[in-house]
């Protein structure tokens, strides 16, 4: 597949919704538990794009955390879509004919992270919808693995700083600007050491 797939996909200005409900089983090639492991998702998101969202998903986890093991698990995705991607009118659409899409995220993967699609999936502005990288951040965090867990929290505290430095770098009042410099290289400070690559000056 290429970008230009990908193109054809999103080429007509229309909602990623269809008028039917489509009945997909999620799992990994490499399940401990298969049986306990695969879900199953109703979506009128039609097949080529929801393979593509999955994509987007799991490329979306490791650009937000910079791990490149890290993966979103099938109930995860599960829940992600529930909450950013669920159709308010899903109860009203005829189900499609066709009961069942199996998708293995190994496959989706493997078939979407070549150097000529990778940055096009991520760059899916149909798929970017406010709150997604919080709430995948969030769902990482409530894993038990602790080193994930520590490296995801720094990310996320590192997250939190940039965004306070970008507001105080565009604050216009006079009276703030020497408060706000203080506080940017503060910042940046901190930054540092969350980085682990160099000690704030005391």
């Amino acid at each position: 597949m290429n970008k230009n797939y990908i193109k054809s996909v999103f080429s007509k200005e229309e909602s990623i919704f269809s008028n039917d409900v489509y009945t997909y089983t999620i799992y990994h090639k490499y399940d401990s538990n298969p049986k306990e492991d695969i879900v199953a998702v109703e979506s009128s998101i039609p097949p080529n794009k929801f393979e593509l969202l999955l994509a987007h998903l799991l490329f979306k986890a490791v650009e937000l955390t910079g791990v490149e093991e890290i993966e979103l698990y099938q109930n995860e995705i599960k829940e992600i879509l529930y909450k950013k991607y669920e159709d308010k009118q899903l109860q009203n659409k005829a189900k499609s004919l066709i009961l069942n899409y199996p998708l293995d995220l190994y496959e989706v993967w493997e078939k979407w992270c070549s150097n000529s699609t990778y940055q096009d999936v991520l760059n899916i502005k149909e798929f970017q919808v406010e709150g997604l990288n919080e709430i995948i951040l969030d769902t990482l965090l409530k894993r038990k693995d602790s080193e994930t867990n520590y490296i995801l929290r720094n990310f996320k505290a590192l997250s939190y700083l940039e965004k306070a430095a970008e507001q105080f770098r565009f604050t216009d009042e006079d009276a703030y600007k020497f408060d706000v410099i203080d506080v940017v290289c503060k910042i940046e400070e901190i930054k540092k050491i969350i980085k682990g690559n160099e000690c704030a000056n005391s």
